[in-house]
C-alpha cells in the first residue's frame, strides 16, 4: 500500500512544485517535503516488510508451499491442534452428513431498487444521489456506468417474479425506491410509483413469496441531498422526512409486507461522505460528516421503528429491523492482547458503530476514545428509542480479516498515519480506527469482479459474535451473501459489443428464454455458496439463532461504482435484451431449498485456511 500511494503523493505535489519554480526556496522546500514524505513511506514499508518476511503464518504457508485447499486445512488443522481438528473447528461443517435446516427457515435471494428497476426517468420518478453521481461529468471520464436501464425489472417484474416461483423462493428481499414513491423527499406521492410497487407486492403474494422490503437501500432522492445535506443536514428535518417516507410506506404496503428494514449497510453509505467527491454533500469534512451521518442514519431509523410499533405493528402483525454490514476481524495469534484488542476495535468499527446503539443505547466505548467529541452523543430520550430497535438482526457479511495493532516504531506509526490519515479519500476513519489488516495468503480469492478473499469460518465466527454478543431477539437473518465468480465463458461473452450498455425491454421483440432447459454454467458460486450455507448450519450448531438466508443475488444487476462489469446474479441478464438465464447455481439453490439443507463439501472442495490460535512468534 506504501508505494502506490507515494506515487500518489509524488503526482500532487509536483504541480504544485512547478507553479513555484521562480523561488529556488519554495522548490527546495517542496521538493524537501515530498523527499521526507517518501523516506517516511519507504522506511515504513521495509518495516512492514521485515515483519511480513517474519510473519510465522507466511513463512509456513511458504516453505509448505500450500496451494490446495486440503494441504491450507490440514496445516490450519495442525496449529488448532489436534482436538479442535477433530471438533471440526478447522472446517466450516461441524460433523459429516446431509446438513439440515429447520421447515420454518426462511430461504431468499435480493436484489434492491436502483441496481435493478431502470426506468430512472419514468413514471414520475426524479433522481437519487446515485442518479447524480453516475451522470456527473467527473465519473464519465472514468466510463461510469449508469442505472438508467439497469435489468429493467420495472418493466419486467412480473416475469422476474414468476421466474422466482419456479426456481423454488420463499422470500424475496427488495428495496423501495424513495424517489420514486416520493420524488423530492418531503412532497407529494407519486401515485405511479405508488402503483408499481403495490403490483410487485400483489404479484409476490399471488406467488407465495414473502416480500422482505428494506426502506432506505442508499438511494437518498436528490432533492434532499440538494436542499440542506440529507443525512448531514439539520437532525429533525431529516428525521422527520424518513418518518413521513416510512409511515406512507406502512400504509400503503403494510397489509401486504410483514418483514420491514429500516436502512441497508448505513456503513457502506457513510462511506460516502468520507470520500468528499461531492456525493453526498459535504458540510464539515471527512473527519465529521461520517460520524454525523451515521447519528441521523440511526435516529432515523428508530423514528421508523417507533411509528410501526406505535401505529401499525398491533393490526399488521409484521416485524422491523435493520440491516448492517460487516466484515469478521480477528486476532491472528488470539493469545496476544494487542492483536485481540485491535480486532475487537476494528468491530466496533463497523459492526459495533451501529449494532451497538441499536442493542446497547450508546457507541462502542473503542470508538468515543477514538472520535472525541467528533462523535455524536445521544440524548436521553434518544437512547431510550435507539435502544431495541429491532425485531430480528439482519445482517450482510461477504468477507473476512486478521486484525493487528499499528506499528510500534516512531517510524513505522509516522508512516501509518500517513497512509491513514493524510493520503487516503477516506478521511479520519481509519486512522481512528488504527488497526492494520491482513489476510491469510492461503485464503482464496474471488478471481472475477470483487477479488474479496473467501473466508467461510469467519462468515460462521461473526455470526456467532452476534449471538453472544447482542443475543437479538427475533433470531440473526443473513439478508446478503454471495459472489462475483463467472466463467471465463461468461467474460468473454461481456465482451461483445453493447453488452455494457443496457437497453430496455421490447415486449414486442422479447428475447427467446427457455428456464427449463436452458443453463449456465457457475461452479464457483456453487462452491461459494456451499462452503457459506454450511458455515451457517455449524454456526446454528453452535447455538447462533440463524433464521433465514437470502443470496446476494436474484439477477445480475448494477453494481455500483463497478457497474456492470461484474455479475453477482444466480441468474445471468444479457443487457442487451433482457434475457434472463437461469444459472447452475440457482438450480442448485433451488434444489437445497426443496431439500431443506445440502451436503457439507467434500474436502477437497474446501477453502483453504482457518481460524488461528498460535503462540507469539
Amino acid at each position: 500500500a506504501p508505494f502506490p500511494s507515494a506515487v500518489g503523493a509524488m503526482a500532487i505535489c509536483a504541480p504544485l512544485c512547478r507553479l513555484c519554480r521562480r523561488c529556488c526556496m519554495c522548490v527546495f522546500a517542496s521538493w524537501a517535503l515530498v523527499g521526507a514524505v517518501l523516506a517516511v513511506l519507504i522506511a515504513a514499508a521495509y518495516e512492514d516488510f521485515l515483519e511480513y518476511r517474519q510473519d510465522p503464518l507466511k513463512a509456513a504457508s511458504l516453505a509448505a508451499g500450500l496451494t490446495t485447499a486440503d494441504d491450507a486445512a490440514q496445516s490450519s488443522a495442525r496449529g488448532l491442534g489436534a482436538d479442535a481438528a477433530a471438533d471440526g473447528f478447522a472446517y466450516p461443517a461441524l460433523g459429516e452428513g446431509f446438513q439440515q435446516f429447520p421447515e420454518d427457515f426462511t430461504w431468499g435471494a435480493a436484489t434492491a431498487a436502483h441496481q435493478i428497476e431502470g426506468a430512472a426517468a419514468e413514471g414520475g420518478r426524479k433522481p437519487s444521489v446515485w442518479d447524480d453521481l453516475t451522470h456527473s461529468k467527473f465519473m464519465k471520464r472514468f466510463d461510469m456506468h449508469t442505472a438508467d436501464v439497469a435489468c429493467d425489472h420495472y418493466h419486467r417484474f412480473r416475469d422476474d417474479v414468476r421466474l422466482m416461483k419456479k426456481l423454488g423462493l420463499r422470500a424475496y428481499r427488495l428495496s423501495i425506491s424513495w424517489s420514486r414513491l416520493i420524488p423530492d423527499g418531503e412532497g407529494e406521492v407519486n401515485e405511479e410509483g405508488a402503483k408499481f410497487y403495490s403490483d410487485l407486492f400483489d404479484e409476490l403474494v399471488a406467488n407465495d413469496i414473502e416480500p422482505w422490503v428494506t426502506l432506505f437501500h442508499w438511494d437518498l432522492p436528490s432533492a434532499l441531498n440538494d436542499a440542506f445535506g440529507g443525512f448531514i443536514g439539520p437532525k429533525d428535518r431529516m428525521v422527520s422526512a424518513f418518518g413521513r417516507y416510512a409511515r406512507i410506506c406502512f400504509e400503503r404496503f403494510g397489509d401486504r409486507v410483514k418483514q420491514w428494514m429500516t436502512l441497508n449497510e448505513p456503513y457502506v453509505f457513510t462511506m460516502g461522505y468520507m470520500l468528499g467527491m461531492g456525493w453526498p454533500k459535504r458540510i464539515e469534512g471527512g473527519s465529521r460528516d461520517p460520524y454525523t451521518a451515521a447519528h441521523l442514519m440511526l435516529l432515523s431509523h428508530a423514528e421508523a421503528v417507533r411509528i410501526y410499533r406505535s401505529d401499525f405493528k398491533a393490526k399488521q402483525h409484521g416485524r422491523i429491523g435493520v440491516v448492517i454490514n460487516s466484515d469478521w476481524f480477528q486476532a491472528y495469534n488470539t493469545s496476544d492482547p494487542e492483536q485481540v484488542e485491535a480486532a475487537s476495535r476494528a468491530n466496533d468499527f463497523q459492526l459495533g458503530w451501529f449494532a451497538d446503539p441499536i442493542y446497547f443505547g450508546d457507541y462502542p466505548a473503542s470508538m468515543r476514545t477514538a472520535c472525541g467529541d467528533r462523535l455524536p452523543t445521544f440524548t436521553a430520550e434518544e437512547r431510550a428509542l435507539i435502544k431495541g430497535s429491532s425485531d430480528f438482526f439482519g445482517v450482510n457479511n461477504y468477507f473476512s480479516a486478521y486484525a493487528l495493532p499499528p506499528p510500534k516504531s516512531l517510524v513505522g506509526q509516522m508512516g501509518f498515519k500517513l497512509l491513514t490519515r493524510w493520503m487516503t479519500l477516506e478521511g479520519a476513519y481509519y486512522s481512528d480506527r488504527n488497526v492494520r489488516v491482513r489476510e491469510d495468503p492461503v485464503w482464496e480469492r474471488v478471481l472475477t469482479g470483487s477479488g474479496w478473499p473467501i473466508v467461510p469460518w469467519g462468515h460462521r465466527d461473526l455470526l456467532l459474535h452476534i449471538q453472544r454478543r447482542y443475543n437479538p431477539p427475533g433470531g440473526i437473518v443473513v439478508t446478503e451473501n454471495g459472489c462475483s465468480h463467472e466463467t471465463a465463458a461468461s467474460k468473454a461473452l461481456d465482451g461483445e459489443e453493447g453488452m455494457m450498455s443496457p437497453r430496455p425491454y421490447d415486449p414486442a421483440s422479447p428475447p427467446k428464454e427457455d428456464w427449463d432447459g436452458e443453463s449456465f454454467p457457475d461452479p464457483d458460486r456453487i462452491r461459494y455458496l456451499q462452503a457459506h450455507l454450511t458455515a451457517i448450519h455449524a454456526a446454528r450448531s453452535a447455538g447462533a439463532n440463524v433464521t433465514g438466508y437470502f443470496l446476494w443475488s436474484f439477477l445480475d444487476n448494477f453494481e455500483w461504482f463497478a457497474g456492470y462489469r461484474i455479475r453477482f446474479g444466480m441468474v445471468r441478464v444479457d443487457y442487451r435484451t433482457q434475457k434472463r438465464t437461469v444459472k447452475h447455481s440457482a438450480r442448485w439453490y433451488a434444489t437445497v431449498i426443496r431439500q431443506g439443507g445440502l451436503d457439507p463439501p467434500p474436502k477437497s472442495q474446501e477453502y483453504a485456511g482457518a481460524p488461528t490460535n498460535r503462540p507469539a512468534a
